[in-house]
């Protein structure tokens, strides 16, 4: 017979033991953002009678239908749930690890299989995943609406695990949060949040993206979503719009970001939505200013992939750099200066320019601002582990290399997760079609080395989670040492000289005006 644990607003049924694991999947941690919620902070669950069925997966938030998570417009709105794995044998005071999805702020889902947990679950932990809301409903600017609705709802769940965890068999005072990109700079946010304080004690980011926009700008990009949509730009206007109308006038204005020349790198990838810096839940960007690496009394682990920016270039989603001038350019539009591309020519001689433009777009978008976190993190007095991954898929004649979300599979254990490896690309205009590479890339472990080198992953990342050591020592000021992971692994202690190239790059709040659609 399924168990029942009783949560603050009433008792849930899971799924009977698979693997080991006994998962709780869909229980509110917010009430459904329908009606005069839809733009608001998230509010408390209402209490229900009885047992509720806890089944099935989280329902997922409203996204684009491409994004192959499996939300349609005939779905509800019912989305602000967590899934809950536990250990079979239900043991008391286990660490628990709360997992944050990517997806570029507008796709995604922590009930996705690939994401499922039973590796760490084995390893004795209580796995928290959530769904928060994306897109415009998380992240657009609404008039008298608070911003950034998508970190409000992160941290609703993370008070939900502080209120309810243990009656799952986990800790409160041992809780991780953990993400992957967009995930990742959710976490770099938590960190800095005022409001999150004290609900985790360790923290693990893989990927930090940099991105946050100015309020003016978030308004700018809201006033054109409502012009595509033909709506005023009030809330009334937008909360007269279904999810799929507020996401088709979305997409519209993507599109005509990515078909703008003006537009450059920006275009090339045309997500409208970050963080926006309204001084109250994001004060500055997370690498920046005084509240840059975020709180000190947290633990730290901070991943990176080697080649971040391949996941786009090489899908054709991205341009690929087909001279060396062309890697200036690249080069100026995320700030460093043109005579950068002689710099990496130097640090990188046998590369072309394709695979130049990748590393500068690399470094620039994940790498450096992940070591910037950490940097700030270990200045504030906080303890910092680094590492990053260089295992390279064969997939595809080996151009991905060691790519954006690669390593997540690894991390969790679960080959299944490769099926998410083009998921990890945003959801871009409808022009641009999606490749059909997901069959070819199954079979994530094809050698007993990269099998090897999964349990290792699995084994830091769950050290860490457990008691904040992930297997090597926390990095000193000059960001050192990082643990790279790989067929085989290294602990280097020497500074990547690629990072003194970022030294005078300063991340600011986007303020660029969005094209107006043509």
């Amino acid at each position: 017979m399924p168990r029942v644990v009783v949560t603050t607003a009433g008792g849930v049924r899971g799924r009977a033991a698979d693997r080991g694991v006994v998962s709780f999947r869909g229980v509110p941690y917010a009430a459904p953002p329908t009606g005069l919620r839809r733009f608001a902070a998230p509010a408390p669950v209402d209490r229900w009678e009885g047992v509720r069925e806890a089944r099935d997966p989280s329902p997922v938030a409203p996204q684009d239908p491409r994004s192959g998570y499996g939300w349609s417009p005939a779905a509800g709105e019912d989305h602000l749930t967590v899934d809950v794995h536990v250990p079979a044998d239900f043991p008391r005071d286990l660490p628990v690890l709360v997992w944050i999805h990517g997806g570029g702020w507008v796709s995604g889902s922590g009930s996705a299989p690939g994401y499922h947990p039973a590796a760490w679950v084995r390893r004795g932990f209580v796995v928290v995943s959530m769904n928060y809301r994306l897109g415009f409903e998380g992240f657009g600017a609404v008039p008298g609406a608070p911003h950034n609705r998508g970190l409000l709802d992160q941290v609703a769940a993370l008070r939900w695990v502080a209120e309810n965890v243990r009656a799952f068999g986990g800790d409160p005072d041992r809780v991780t949060i953990a993400g992957q990109s967009a995930g990742a700079a959710s976490v770099a946010a938590l960190l800095c949040a005022r409001d999150a304080r004290g609900l985790f004690r360790r923290a693990i980011a893989a990927s930090i993206t940099g991105e946050t926009v100015t309020v003016a700008q978030a308004e700018r990009t809201a006033e054109l979503v409502a012009r595509a949509a033909r709506v005023p730009a009030t809330r009334e206007g937008f909360a007269g719009l279904p999810p799929v109308r507020l996401l088709a006038a979305s997409d519209t204005v993507a599109q005509d970001l990515a078909a703008d020349p003006r537009a450059g790198v920006r275009g090339a990838v045309p997500l409208l939505y970050h963080p926006v810096v309204d001084g109250d839940v994001v004060t500055g960007p997370f690498m920046e200013g005084d509240q840059a690496g975020g709180d000190p009394a947290v633990d730290l682990l901070v991943q990176n992939a080697a080649d971040e920016w391949t996941l786009f270039s090489r899908s054709g989603f991205a341009p690929v750099a087909a001279t060396f001038e062309q890697v200036a350019e690249f080069a100026v539009a995320v700030g460093l200066p043109a005579s950068a591309v002689q710099d990496y020519r130097a640090l990188l001689p046998s590369a072309d320019p394709g695979a130049l433009g990748d590393a500068v777009l690399s470094d620039a978008l994940f790498a450096e601002p992940s070591r910037r976190f950490a940097r700030a993190h270990t200045a504030r007095g906080g303890r910092t582990h680094l590492a990053r991954f260089t295992w390279r898929s064969p997939a595809l004649g080996g151009r991905f290399g060691a790519t954006h979300g690669l390593d997540v599979p690894f991390a969790f254990g679960n080959p299944q997760a490769m099926e998410l490896f083009l998921h990890a690309v945003p959801v871009l205009p409808l022009a641009r079609k999606v490749p059909r590479v997901g069959p070819r890339l199954r079979g994530l472990f094809p050698t007993p080395a990269a099998a090897a080198l999964s349990r290792r992953m699995v084994e830091a990342w769950t050290r860490f989670a457990a008691d904040g050591d992930p297997g090597w020592p926390a990095a000193d000021a000059d960001g050192v040492p990082v643990q790279v992971w790989g067929s085989r692994d290294v602990l280097e202690h020497a500074r990547d000289p690629r990072e003194d190239l970022f030294a005078d790059v300063e991340f600011r709040p986007y303020d660029g005006e969005v094209p107006a659609p043509v």
